[in-house]
């Protein structure tokens, strides 16, 4: 008897910490978040808020929402979703000790965007290591912005980009072609001179590849890099 009156003190701190923890929403928002991507969508998503609407198993419509929460450290269990809401909302329920419960979650799509780890200039071929990628919402991608790598690394840059930017269709040429013949301005740099003149295409070429091209104005030909489709980087 003696044991189970000093035990009394002990179990009812321990059942009152258990219950200050309260429920961990952390937890059953992993859970949540593997469950929507395995069952619907297959892509990374980020769960937002999650509302506790009823106790599947013996709700009452007295009950008020805040008696639907689980109470206490209890691990979420059996989660099984009902009804995905597209595009961000998600009906489920789940078990928390012996009680079955119902929530509703929003949820967002994640998509990824490539942001630019140096200032590239207009000419430059991008290399892996010149983006890095992010996890942005699907619901506020910028207009334009690529969202497949392999649409971007080995592009020639259309215009200077800053470091920092997203990376758009804008920014990037997608192989413009160049016929043999093309009048061309030619943009020789030699040290800190800069000298431009005119040439003409010697063979068919792609914006950002190496071409070979006659100066009108002595007739010699120069090879340089194709940074736009009539212009040529002469490098000495």
């Amino acid at each position: 008897m003696k044991g189970i009156i000093y035990l009394l003190p002990v179990l009812l701190i321990t059942l009152f910490f258990s219950l200050s923890l309260g429920f961990d929403k952390s937890i059953l928002s992993e859970i949540l978040t593997e469950e929507i991507k395995k069952s619907a969508i297959d892509k990374e998503v980020q769960v937002g808020q999650i509302k506790f609407i009823g106790l599947a198993l013996s709700a009452s419509p007295q009950e008020n929402a805040s008696h639907f929460e689980p109470k206490g450290n209890c691990i979420p269990e059996n989660l099984k979703i009902r009804e995905i809401k597209r595009p961000s909302s998600i009906e489920f329920t789940f078990y928390c000790g012996r009680s079955l419960y119902r929530a509703i979650a929003n949820y967002e799509v994640l998509i990824p965007l490539y942001i630019t780890q140096r200032n590239l200039r207009r000419g430059d071929k991008i290399n892996e290591e010149d983006i890095i990628e992010i996890k942005h919402s699907l619901s506020r991608i910028p207009s334009g912005a690529l969202t497949d790598k392999n649409s971007i690394i080995g592009k020639i840059v259309k215009r200077t980009v800053a470091k920092g930017v997203i990376l758009k269709e804008e920014h990037i040429y997608h192989g413009i072609p160049v016929k043999k013949g093309s009048r061309v301005s030619l943009i020789i740099n030699a040290g800190h001179v800069m000298v431009i003149t005119e040439g003409i295409l010697k063979s068919d070429a792609t914006v950002g590849g190496n071409v070979r091209v006659q100066c009108f104005h002595t007739g010699k030909e120069v090879e340089g890099k194709l940074i736009d489709k009539d212009k040529v980087r002469v490098s000495l």
